[in-house]
């Protein structure tokens, strides 16, 4: 379970950025679109933008499930202590 949950926290950071830029896009894009009046293309990139603004709140959500999972399933495991090697002998 810790393997696939630190693979779709990987898999999540991945798209991460892409999709931030995508949504950076479409806000421009639809700004240079609102200038020309024009009901349809301004209809379409609002939707496109709304669509790509949706995607990266699942995104975000499904990350930091995945984040808080792994914490709460890492947290009651002690990390070995490494032995004192330095004064024995």
């Amino acid at each position: 379970m810790k393997e696939f949950l630190f693979y779709m926290a990987n898999f999540l950071d991945f798209w991460f950025l892409p999709f931030i830029i995508m949504f950076i896009v479409s806000i421009i894009i639809e700004q240079v679109i609102r200038r020309q009046d024009d009901e349809k293309k301004i209809e379409i990139a609002t939707r496109v933008r709304k669509f790509l603004w949706r995607q990266n709140i699942l995104l975000n959500i499904s990350w930091f499930l995945c984040y808080f999972i792994l914490m709460f399933m890492l947290r009651g495991q002690a990390q070995p202590q490494m032995p004192d090697m330095i004064w024995q002998g």
